[in-house]
């Protein structure tokens, strides 16, 4: 469940909480939006799965006009059977998210790459924040979805089962039109809803209706949660900046540093009007950097005993490393 919903469901689900309860609420909630290593120790449950493919050279040519440059990636999976594009591809100047998704989706097309095959496996390294420093970390996830591994002690743990809640074959079957996409991310958010509503029902408890507002930012949460632990073709990815792009509130910024010092570009939104989330891009390849969570202004829930400081980070990662291979503990 995604962190600023599980603050909603505290103190909008019932009519009059108790603010003791809605308080540690508050405070499990900073905590889970902090980046913790992934581990059998500490298993992590991910509402999306995310992903990052990494950078090399396009086999066609690109004529780009000013303001944007070629864009690069090969995919580690399996031959495809299908071929790019020899005609070269004109990439409109980048000024908004519009821009950002069509490119991306221009390279994809011109390029198309292959999905996993079952018995594959998706490396991905990453960069997090933790505490006063950074951590890396490691790890496999196989696309069927019957077994993970991770770097522990220095030693490769495979286990059987899967940390993740939804699932590769669930990833790789949404649309990759980003109207299409939004639309699926805007029915999996309302049946939801309707199902924790059920549930309260029960416990004669209610849950008042989505505001516009709400739906808005899961849906923005629950794409850029794609693609932190997953391999994604480029179709895909360019689909889910589109979806991205048609969310109202969402924006685009020219000039970003990910926490690997990467240059790159940036789509964000502020929820609640203080909290900027947002993924980071390379304006080359259009591949996916990473992610931040960061507070942009000071907040102040009196209902919840919590003073947020601008500046104040809830999660920072770059995914550093990433590709298809056959076998757990191979790195492309």
């Amino acid at each position: 469940m995604d962190e600023l919903r599980l603050l909603k469901e505290r103190h909008d689900a019932l009519p009059d909480p108790d603010e003791r309860a809605v308080a540690e609420a508050r405070s499990r909630l900073l905590s889970h939006m902090r980046d913790k290593p992934r581990s059998r120790r500490r298993p992590l449950r991910v509402t999306w799965a995310i992903s990052l493919a990494g950078a090399a050279a396009l086999l066609a040519a690109v004529v780009i006009v000013p303001g944007v440059r070629d864009g690069s990636e090969s995919p580690q999976a399996r031959p495809s059977s299908s071929r790019p594009s020899s005609t070269p591809l004109r990439l409109r100047e980048v000024a908004t998210a519009e821009d950002l998704a069509a490119n991306a989706a221009a390279l994809a097309a011109a390029h198309p790459d292959p999905v996993p095959e079952p018995d594959q496996w998706a490396y991905i390294k990453t960069k997090v924040v933790h505490g006063k420093g950074t951590r890396t970390h490691e790890m496999w996830r196989r696309a069927n979805e019957k077994q993970f591994a991770f770097i522990e002690d220095g030693k490769l743990k495979v286990l059987d089962g899967s940390e993740f809640e939804v699932t590769y074959p669930y990833l790789l079957s949404l649309p990759t039109e980003p109207a299409a996409l939004l639309a699926r991310v805007y029915e999996e958010i309302d049946a939801e809803h309707v199902k924790r509503q059920a549930e309260r029902r029960r416990g004669q408890a209610t849950v008042p209706p989505l505001t516009a507002e709400q739906r808005h930012t899961y849906a923005f949460q629950h794409i850029v949660q794609g693609m932190r632990d997953a391999v994604l073709p480029r179709a895909l990815r360019s689909a889910m900046y589109g979806a991205l792009a048609d969310i109202p509130g969402v924006r685009y910024e020219a000039r970003a540093t990910d926490l690997a010092k990467r240059p790159g570009v940036t789509l964000y939104r502020i929820h609640e009007g203080y909290l900027r989330d947002e993924i980071f891009i390379d304006p080359d390849t259009y591949a996916y950097l990473g992610y931040r969570m960061i507070a942009v202004r000071d907040h102040e829930n009196p209902r919840v005993y919590e003073f947020i400081k601008k500046g104040q980070m809830f999660g920072w990662g770059s995914m550093i490393a990433s590709g298809v291979v056959d076998r757990p503990g191979e790195r492309p």
